[in-house]
């Protein structure tokens, strides 16, 4: 069928005459068939040209639904209904492009549905790359699904498998690494444990949470797409109960969950109980599971007596970082009567009739944190008194040994709990075909007894190792404090090589070609044929999973503290296409240009106007425009809803503004909408007003520009390799959007693209007229090859001294170009670690918000303001005294985090009022801001502060909290400040005539 442009008076028929009533029917045998409720759905096409469709799909489901059409002024329209509708940009996204290539990631989507004709259709080929496993494609009568590829594996126990050895068997996850997806929970309580099998996450958050941002998730099982991140349904956990330990399995349709009542099977699908399985009080102490694990269709645990009880403790304290390690009770394992995991019955069940085919009862208790099964024993310990094992077809004991040597080798537990040396509820055994090994944080030193009988094989004098058992040896992350990890020889315990040393408690994990740990700032990557060890910057391996791989991807998160970290939440990555990644395959025009020989008709732009975010290129808050004595409300507009509108710029009476549906518009002197222009993806930065052009970067990954007075479209770059969208957050972006907006210097239009360095950044120079590129940087993704560390974009744009610079990640803080030739000014760093945090405000809103000031009056007093970025520290906005000569200004970290040493200038004067600021415009006699009163955001105000003494000149309650830089003042000093709850306020001069 051929697509066609739908005009307004079509539309407004199909909105209000019925069609949608008569054509939903569609939409509803089409979520009938294709049998899901929550997922992305990719469309290339409409069934009968008709929009309403779409919207059916968004508001009869919870689906994210993709639309792409190769008609632009078809897209136009779509977007326009869906954001009346309320669905742009959170529900439904729009691309336009030939449906001959699909711009969505490998493995998005869980469904496709293809309605055009075939000569326009995409191939099958280009449909199985979006679709994810087991995902179905419809096109017309005909459907197929996509086969689980071959070498993927699954995590299907906390540790990988019954071995308790987080070594991965998927042969797919190897090589370079590319963002797939970012999403919810962006934090999790503690403890949290994760299984992965069937294409579906299972997240089991824990009983404390240490900042609030975690209380949602206290005692929570969340199921989660592990292709594109969409959370498919949570459950209650029992409190009380604690987690971390082995009793979750996950199988291609369900989870088994053991918890102080009984083993839980779980539909995959639904979230709901389907059955349990109990142990009776004829064979066990008590019905709480201690441990399990499954092989061949067979349930092998451990269950026995009641446990110490844990209360749920819940956080008010805001922010990102805080760690208290006063922990639950009952980790001192001081009784093994009530102590986590200890029990005396072993049993194993036959899964398909639930019957019991064996148990085995010893007369001690038996440590959990110490039983693991290879292929044909299952192994247990006692502490200080014996090991044994235990055939896994008859539950006979094989072998129980007591030997003096091999005991006192493994010695008492040791003090954990601790955020250097990890936790007491971590297993401390694993096992292979031949050895025993015992290590972690509990373990005085490293024992390796024989599989065969006990013997003790060897030790080693460091005992807090994470081991990653692979076919080459031992690997051993950690500790801390030594100055190596350890690659030991299985027989004799030889030190075979030597690598960096781990951060602090978190696990190491393996894939195919890797083993994976905790840096200090990051994760280290040690590729094990070579030796060498890569720096992912952006996240580390969360506390108690580690890097976890399954189905051909790997995952990261989610957080309960605020290292030095840039990208919190669920985080899936994939195998890269180093080739394909870098070449634009979808035969799309890079640059797309309308009219633009047409005249643009003249703004009369004003010196004074704010025509940039903060006022200038150096976002410095600065203003030539005298802040007004007094100021009254003139009117205030809603510009979205149900999304976060950028700051405000004005320009020839004008205001423009933009938001994340992806809308840009512009308003008159009147608070009257003069033109409102889409792009495809969400804004996160206001536009940029220079040449009587509007110019803005999207998250689509491409920056746009239109004729400021009738927002006529003028062209689009896309500035990244190829369209290539993933989710992120819910949304749907572009996998290098243009996140840090943009910046205009004489012709020269400055933009970025991308999220995290190993993903590749690239920079641009466009010029204004015509949107031709002028120079590029592709490389600066990787500056240093020998670690793969880099640039990743982590700030909005700014020309300072003469430089483009934004916020760069862990390692680079600011990412510094320049302006002529692009060349990346960074020296690399070979490390694998980093120092720098960068929540950035696209992506974490919350904790993004707050902006800090450094202004030097014309008598040398400096008004200071230092506010973490995440919102938990801050230093009260005040006047100080001229730094003595030849004094240096002294250096601030960007995310204001760190407590400065020494003593600060002296204060002439300092609010009072402990007042936190989103935003600021500043003359030398006053500073205007908008801000909250600490811990009540409710009470939000603009105010003007006079910056002598640092009185109140006059404060207006907002309605709502004004967003990151959302003031702005014209040259003729009419202030409009864009709040969180989608309005745009006017304020005018007291007493001014218009």
């Amino acid at each position: 069928m051929v697509l066609r442009s739908v005009s307004p008076a079509m539309l407004a028929t199909m909105m209000f005459c019925g069609v949608a009533t008569v054509l939903g029917g569609q939409a509803d045998d089409d979520l009938k068939r294709m049998e899901i409720d929550k997922g992305i759905v990719a469309l290339v096409g409409l069934p009968d040209n008709n929009v309403d469709y779409l919207i059916d799909l968004c508001q009869a489901s919870e689906l994210t639904v993709y639309f792409q059409t190769p008609d632009a002024r078809q897209a136009h329209d779509v977007r326009r209904v869906a954001d009346a509708a309320g669905v742009l940009g959170t529900r439904l996204f729009v691309q336009t492009g030939s449906g001959r290539s699909i711009h969505l990631g490998n493995n998005m989507a869980d469904r496709v549905l293809v309605f055009e004709s075939d000569s326009r259709a995409p191939s099958r080929q280009e449909i199985l790359r979006v679709l994810r496993p087991k995902g179905v494609a419809f096109l017309g009568d005909e459907t197929f699904t996509k086969p689980v590829p071959e070498g993927a594996d699954d995590w299907s126990h906390p540790y990988h498998g019954p071995d308790n050895n987080p070594q991965s068997d998927d042969q797919l996850v190897r090589g370079s690494l590319r963002t797939q997806f970012i999403g919810y929970p962006k934090f999790s309580p503690m403890p949290e444990q994760t299984v992965v099998a069937g294409g579906r996450i299972y997240k089991a958050m824990g009983h404390i949470a240490h900042k609030a941002n975690q209380n949602d998730m206290l005692n929570t099982l969340l199921c989660i797409n592990a292709y594109n991140g969409t959370i498919l349904w949570r459950r209650p956990l029992s409190p009380g109960f604690m987690l971390h330990r082995n009793t979750m399995v996950a199988t291609d349709d369900a989870l088994y969950l053991g918890d102080h009542e009984a083993c839980k099977i779980i539909d995959g699908r639904t979230g709901e109980t389907i059955d349990e399985i109990k142990v009776g009080t004829d064979i066990s102490d008590g019905p709480v599971w201690k441990w399990m694990a499954m092989r061949h269709g067979i349930l092998f645990a451990m269950v026995g007596n009641p446990e110490a009880k844990l209360e749920t403790q819940r956080a008010i304290r805001r922010g990102l970082g805080h760690w208290p390690w006063g922990m639950w009770d009952g980790h001192d394992y001081n009784d093994p009567r009530t102590s986590f995991g200890f029990g005396r019955t072993l049993v194993a069940i036959d899964l398909k009739t639930k019957e019991r085919l064996w148990h085995y009862r010893d007369d001690e208790f038996l440590d959990a944190r110490a039983v693991c099964m290879n292929e044909s024993q299952i192994f247990c310990y006692c502490p200080g008194k014996f090991l044994a094992s235990i055939d896994r077809y008859t539950g006979k004991l094989n072998w129980k040994n007591t030997d003096k040597d091999l005991l006192d080798a493994i010695g008492d537990n040791q003090k954990a709990q601790h955020y250097i040396t990890g936790y007491a509820t971590t297993c401390y055994m694993k096992c292979n075909a031949d050895y025993l090994f015992f290590a972690g944080p509990q373990r005085a030193r490293m024992v390796v007894a024989s599989a065969h009988d006990g013997k003790l094989a060897w030790t080693h004098p460091t005992g807090n190792l994470q081991l990653v058992l692979r076919d080459d040896g031992v690997w051993a992350a950690g500790p801390q404090k030594s100055e190596n990890g350890m690659k030991f020889d299985y027989g004799t315990g030889d030190v075979l090589a030597t690598f960096p040393a781990r951060r602090a408690c978190t696990r190491a994990t393996g894939c195919a070609d890797s083993i994976f740990y905790r840096a200090n700032g990051g994760t280290v990557r040690v590729l094990t044929e070579s030796n060498t060890a890569q720096h992912i910057d952006p996240m580390r391996p969360p506390c108690q999973d580690g890097v976890i791989i399954a189905g051909g991807h790997l995952y990261w998160g989610p957080w309960m503290c605020g290292c030095q970290l840039s990208l919190y939440g669920n985080i899936g990555l994939r195998p890269g296409d180093d080739a394909a990644d870098e070449t634009n395959d979808s035969n799309e025009p890079r640059l797309v240009r309308g009219d633009i020989e047409a005249a643009v008709q003249s703004l009369d732009i004003h010196p004074g106007d704010w025509t940039t975010y903060r006022g200038n290129n150096a976002r410095t808050d600065t203003s030539p425009v005298a802040i007004p004595e007094d100021v009254q409300e003139r009117w205030a507009v809603q510009v979205c809803r149900d999304a976060l509108p950028t700051a405000p710029v004005t320009a020839g009476d004008m205001v423009f503004i933009a938001d994340r549906t992806g809308a840009v518009q512009a308003i008159d002197g009147e608070g009257k909408s003069v033109w409102k222009a889409y792009t495809a993806g969400p804004i996160y930065y206001p536009p940029a007003v220079a040449h009587d052009r509007v110019y803005v970067g999207s998250a689509d990954g491409r920056v746009y520009a239109f004729a400021a007075r009738d927002g006529r479209f003028l062209w689009s770059y896309r500035v990244g390799p190829k369209d290539y969208w993933i989710s992120v957050y819910d949304r749907l972006v572009s996998a290098w959007p243009v996140a840090g907006g943009v910046v205009v210097d004489g012709d020269t239009v400055y933009a970025a693209a991308g999220i995290t360095h190993y993903d590749g950044t690239h920079v641009v120079a466009l010029d204004a007229r015509t949107g031709a590129l002028k120079v590029s940087n592709t490389t600066s993704g990787t500056l240093e090859r020998e670690v793969n560390n880099g640039i990743s974009l982590q700030g909005n744009l700014t020309i300072v001294d003469g430089e483009l610079r934004f916020l760069a990640g862990g390692v680079y803080e600011t990412a510094r170009y320049d302006l002529e030739t692009l060349e990346c000014l960074n020296t690399p760093r070979a490390q694998v670690n980093s120092q720098f945090r960068t929540a950035f405000y696209p992506y974490y809103p919350a904790y993004g918000k707050y902006v800090s000031l450094d202004y030097q009056c014309s008598d040398g007093c400096q008004l200071s303001h230092d506010a973490s970025y995440e919102g938990s520290q801050f230093v009260n906005l005040a006047r100080q005294q001229p730094l003595a000569p030849g004094t240096p200004k002294p250096y601030k970290e960007a995310a204001r985090w760190v407590r400065r040493g020494g003593e600060a200038p002296k204060a002439i004067w300092q609010d009072t009022g402990n007042r936190r600021f989103t935003s600021f415009a500043v003359t030398d006699e006053t500073l205007l801001a908008t801000g909250h009163p600490d811990g009540n955001e409710s009470d939000a105000f603009l105010v003007s502060i006079n910056t002598r003494d640092g009185s109140d000149n006059w404060i207006k309650p907002l309605p709502a909290l004004a967003v990151k830089g959302g003031v702005s003042i014209d040259h003729a000093g009419r202030i409009s400040v864009a709040l969180e709850n989608g309005q745009l306020l006017r304020f005018m001069p007291e007493h001014s005539g218009r």
